[in-house]
């Protein structure tokens, strides 16, 4: 009896061995596919934030220009008011 429990067993895990391996074959790939996805999503953010800082630092930088440009103007019209 005890025979043959194991090989009733045996021959369960033998016939379902294949499409235990399909199963692990299509897991792997679509783990495969997420870490890509994940991946590519993860360099549009970084590029993004790359971008949101890069502009900000050039409106920041036309606006010290924009003030440094006024404030001289705005001195030298005092200096010539004064003269």
């Amino acid at each position: 009896m005890k025979k043959l429990t194991l090989v009733l067993a045996a021959l369960s895990l033998a016939a379902l061995s294949p499409m235990a391996n399909a199963d692990i074959k299509e897991g792997a790939h679509q783990f495969k596919a997420d870490v890509k996805t994940a991946g590519k999503e993860t360099g549009h953010a970084f590029r993004n934030a790359g971008h949101a800082i890069a502009h900000g630092a050039k409106t920041a930088g036309h606006a010290v220009a924009d003030t440094t440009r006024n404030g001289y103007h705005a001195t030298k019209r005092w200096v010539k008011e004064k003269t």
